[in-house]
């Protein structure tokens, strides 16, 4: 009997997960992969509420908490994983205990596929750009001592996009290796948005995703590399 492939996200903060691929995780669910996300904070100092709803800052991290756990059901995916860093913190953490955080989930899960932010993490939060660093590290720890031959993936955006957003991206964020047909999964991927109701940048992404209705997510392959110029359609 062939092993089930599994797919882990690595991410900084509740939600970052979903911007970033959520119809992709929701599509190999479909499809029968497993999938597993770290989150590395509970996202204690982002914002309070939003549409009437009013959190105070010490709910704040419960709440998150349970918005990223109904997003993964939303998608058939594993209750997340979560490193207890606080928000803003990932940072300044010792990175070699940061990348055994996410290397012991590594050889937990065993992964065939790896997600996590590039090296500018999209938004430049240096959360996002520590978590890039230790994932990487702990990636290819990983992958001298496994046999499944994994695979390690960067969100990307497509230049245009970028560019549309006013990010200030250069490098694997803004050159795609990999477009994932998302068409039959991006209303997950808002209903998910819509559920982080305590963020207002995730209201704003859902009402953005609800207008245009993009057909892909975009991925760099960072491992193996591959050829330039090709663009492949999935992980596999």
């Amino acid at each position: 009997m062939p092993q089930k492939r599994v797919i882990l996200a690595v991410f900084a903060h509740p939600d970052d997960e979903t911007s970033a691929a959520g119809a992709t995780m929701a599509r190999y669910v479909r499809e029968g992969v497993d999938v597993h996300v770290a989150t590395a904070t509970r996202g204690e100092l982002g914002a309070l509420g939003t549409n009437g709803l009013v959190i105070t800052r010490e709910d704040l991290p419960k709440v998150r908490e349970q918005e990223l756990r109904s997003v993964l059901q939303i998608y058939g995916a594993n209750p997340p994983i979560l490193f207890g860093y606080r928000d803003q913190e990932v940072e300044r953490a010792p990175f070699e205990e940061v990348i055994a955080k996410i290397l012991a989930v590594m050889r937990l899960v065993q992964p065939d596929v790896v997600i996590t932010f590039g090296p500018l993490g999209i938004s430049r939060h240096a959360d996002h750009v520590a978590i890039h660093m230790a994932t990487v590290d702990a990636f290819h720890r990983y992958r001298h001592a496994t046999d499944r031959e994994p695979r390690l993936f960067f969100t990307s955006i497509p230049a245009e996009t970028a560019e549309r957003f006013e990010l200030n991206l250069f490098g694997p964020e803004v050159n795609p290796t990999v477009l994932i047909d998302t068409k039959e999964t991006v209303a997950l991927k808002v209903k998910a948005l819509r559920t982080y109701r305590s963020q207002e940048d995730a209201q704003w992404l859902a009402e953005v995703f609800e207008k245009q209705a993009p057909a892909v997510e975009a991925f760099h392959q960072a491992y193996p590399p591959i050829a330039n110029g090709e663009v492949a359609n999935g992980f596999w």
